[in-house]
């Protein structure tokens, strides 16, 4: 099955361009990963764009798609804001079964064979709430025309959706019929395009549409999660320290794609992982005063070595000033992993508190203010257990004499309760240290 993915840039030919993110920098890792991701495990991954991707994703990324096609530029008499018609112009091009892939998600396994035979497939079937719902009433008074399909949508705040987070399958005539009527939806509403929300739009013209018609159509979707999801209750598809062990797909709808946090390990992923190709980014924003970093030279063997240098800094307590936070962030991929897999074989290990962080306090409340590789510093706010264990982590300890250490707190050291209610509270704590890349770890057995 051909695998496809659509960049429209909207007729915005600025690098910075933000298109959703925290920052622009992380839309364009965004397609860095995900498409070195997808040719992993398929033959055909094929780019649709228009000029200005191709400059940015082809020519100055060298991105790994086996073909592109340069068919979008005819969409900048639209707004930008209605970003979702150059997926379904795209999805009406198709003359063989296909899934189309948004360049925010992320892969570390192929699709399932019942997707790739699949008539029609999508991310997930979502329950609109009154999220959707109050978007809709704030966007359905002003339209002129509203596809018979989903007249029925304001009626209540519950429906079902589709997340298109991925779509696609056999069925080409369906998207085709499907493409015919979403831009006749938003054609036919044109005189009223700025008096409503473009960005909002979007989502019923895509999600709401298709899955009304094939539910009108008796055509049944085949889903990547059985879960329902509600339409702003996602959780979990941010998550880069659960893979690929525990997760194999990701997706940075909405608010992830904004979650700093998120973006920093995306970032770090592809760092470690797809070195070249960060480096060459980085070089885009080089200003022309600046001068070459590190982070502009960065490949395999760079990696490596710097990840070596690291470790040995972990297990010595020493760590050298050159590099720090870049050697930190490399380190750190894949931790969290590591951390729960001692936990499994009940192994000891070193915990190391790392510099690169400051202890804060302002009206009685502590804060850590933790550096960032290039990005403004990460607030995270203490509770009384994250003060005491700042402390104790002041010295390196094993994870078994942490859990000790800290039960000399509980009013009764021989409630069993209490204990293993404490071991609880500190493994979760470790795992959030990791997260924030305030702690190392190591074994010395």
């Amino acid at each position: 099955m051909k695998i496809i993915q659509s960049f429209w840039s909207g007729n915005q030919k600025k690098i910075d361009t933000e298109y959703g993110w925290c920052k622009s920098q992380y839309h364009w890792m965004g397609w860095i990963l995900s498409v070195n991701q997808l040719v992993k495990y398929y033959d055909k991954v094929e780019l649709y764009t228009d000029d200005f991707g191709y400059e940015i994703l082809i020519n100055k990324l060298q991105l790994p798609y086996t073909k592109v096609h340069v068919v979008l530029n005819d969409l900048n008499e639209y707004p930008a804001e209605l970003w979702a018609l150059a997926k379904i112009k795209v999805y009406s091009m198709q003359e063989e079964p296909f899934i189309h892939v948004d360049g925010d998600v992320f892969v570390w396994s192929e699709f399932s064979n019942n997707l790739k035979k699949a008539a029609l497939v999508a991310q997930n079937k979502e329950k609109t709430t009154n999220y959707y719902h109050f978007m809709w009433t704030s966007i359905a008074p002003f339209l002129s025309y509203i596809p018979v399909e989903i007249e029925d949508f304001g009626k209540n705040a519950s429906h079902l959706s589709a997340n298109m987070g991925i779509t696609g399958g056999t069925d080409i005539s369906f998207y085709k019929q499907y493409a015919k009527k979403a831009f006749e939806f938003v054609e036919k509403n044109k005189q009223i395009w700025t008096d409503i929300n473009l960005f909002n739009f979007n989502i019923f013209f895509e999600q709401v549409l298709f899955y009304k018609m094939a539910e009108i159509n008796s055509l049944p979707i085949a889903y990547l999660f059985s879960e329902i999801w509600e339409d702003n209750l996602y959780t979990g598809f941010g998550d880069f320290h659960h893979v690929p062990h525990q997760k194999t797909y990701l997706h940075l709808l909405g608010d992830f794609k904004r979650n700093l946090s998120v973006c920093k390990a995306m970032e770090g992923y592809i760092m470690k992982f797809y070195p070249k190709d960060y480096s060459q980014l980085m070089k885009l924003y080089l200003l022309k005063e600046a001068v070459i970093g590190k982070e502009h030279t960065l490949n395999d063997k760079v990696v490596a070595e710097l990840s070596e240098e690291f470790e040995l800094e972990v297990q010595k307590n020493k760590f050298s000033e050159s590099h720090f936070l870049l050697k930190r962030d490399l380190n750190n991929v894949g931790l969290n992993r590591e951390y729960k897999k001692f936990l499994e074989e009940e192994n000891d290990f070193k915990v190391v508190r790392l510099p690169g962080f400051n202890i804060v306090e302002k009206d009685e409340i502590k804060t850590l203010e933790i550096e960032e590789y290039n990005s403004d510093l990460r607030i995270f706010e203490l509770d009384q257990v994250d003060e005491i264990l700042m402390e104790v982590l002041l010295v390196p300890i094993s994870y078994f004499d942490l859990i000790d250490e800290m039960n000399l707190y509980l009013e009764d050291e021989n409630d069993q309760d209490s204990v293993q209610e404490m071991a609880a509270v500190i493994k979760g704590k470790i795992e959030i240290y990791i997260t924030l890349k305030i702690i190392g770890i190591y074994s010395f057995n």
